[in-house]
């Protein structure tokens, strides 16, 4: 061989054992430090989820990479029955906020409760609007007494908001539910409580004090636990009504005497304390009411009601009922002077 090519074969010889006799420490130290191709070829921002997936690495170890998560229903897959659950969940609801909105009434925008009328090309309806209208309010067709027994089916499977969610009220039902909850829901708007029927104010309970005192002048206030409610010029004749607001406890109580014509020469005088919030809240006063005349004493203790009931529903309750000739015995001068007395249980 020619001393030159005996020179190059032995400096190959030389590199191939300079490589070969590289410690385990550094060879493991150089797998380690080499990047993931993953890693360099997805840049992670600033917030995104990571997970770590195992893979076999070609040097036959298993090694770890950062993946970045990058899926549209923002549902993180990590593996097996775990991963499909919270994806079968947000299925669910979005198909149950489908279903709930099929529900809608075209008329009052309500959700249709069973039973449900449809028109003969199938547009849905609520029973009370289906009595206010002769044509389809969708299609114009004439409407028809057919049900929908399929979606009615429907309906009993699915949740429903409560209807006063728009003020606050975060409930949700099954439309066996739905009624009685909305009767009694603290969220539902309260009524004017002054017992002429003819005002049609409605509003949240923060906003029924100042709508009395400020729409209906007759309604005097007054402060304390223990007041006289003078009611004047009871021997008038024809149906009369006195209303004030008595304020204790950081709470408002309404207090009425009214006086209804049941009959020709029959009058009664109904006494009656109400409180301006809600059945819960009333639950934990009571009140007294006494006429002192004439060497004569009536007395009267009860719990106030709340203003969700009517007064014209007090004629069946527990209250105080006076006929005429009583109040001629209390009353001086035709006036009529209750005490009450409202104390916390």
């Amino acid at each position: 061989m020619p001393f030159g090519s005996l020179s190059k074969a032995l400096k190959s010889r030389e590199d191939r054992k300079s490589v070969s006799t590289t410690p385990p420490t550094v060879i493991g130290e150089m797998l380690t430090s080499r990047p993931s191709a993953s890693a360099l070829a997805i840049p992670l921002e600033e917030g995104t989820p990571l997970m770590v997936s195992k893979q076999e690495s070609p040097d036959t170890t298993v090694g770890g990479e950062l993946v970045a998560l990058r899926d549209d229903n923002q549902v993180m897959v990590q593996s097996g029955a775990e991963s499909r659950r919270p994806l079968e969940a947000t299925r669910r609801g979005a198909l149950d906020e489908f279903l709930v909105s099929l529900l809608e009434c075209p008329v009052c925008f309500g959700y249709i409760m069973p039973p449900i009328m449809q028109c003969s090309c199938g547009h849905l309806i609520c029973a009370t609007c289906r009595q206010k209208v002769s044509l389809c309010p969708v299609c114009r067709v004439s409407m028809t007494n057919i049900r929908s027994l399929a979606m009615e089916k429907v309906a009993s499977k699915l949740i429903f908001p409560c209807k006063h969610s728009h003020s606050g009220c975060l409930a949700r039902l099954s439309y066996a539910e739905k009624r009685s909850h909305e009767e009694d829901c603290d969220c539902r708007p309260y009524f004017c409580p002054y017992p002429d029927d003819k005002c049609v104010w409605q509003g949240p309970l923060s906003a029924v004090y100042q709508h009395l005192v400020s729409t209906h002048e007759n309604v005097i206030t007054m402060e304390g636990n223990d007041i006289i409610f003078l009611a004047t010029n009871v021997n008038l004749e024809g149906a009369l009504d006195w209303t004030m607001v008595q304020s204790c406890h950081g709470r408002h109580f309404l207090l009425s005497l009214e006086k209804i014509n049941l009959a020709e020469g029959c009058q009664q005088y109904f006494t009656a304390c109400r409180m301006i919030g809600t059945m819960r809240d009333s639950a934990d006063f009571v009140y007294n009411i006494s006429l002192e005349a004439n060497n004569r004493t009536l007395r009267w203790q009860s719990k106030p009601r709340s203003i969700r009931e009517s007064f014209v529903s007090f004629t069946h309750a527990d209250f105080l009922v006076l006929n005429k000739s009583t109040v001629e015995l209390f009353s001086e001068d035709g006036n009529l002077a209750l005490n009450v007395v409202i104390r916390k249980v």
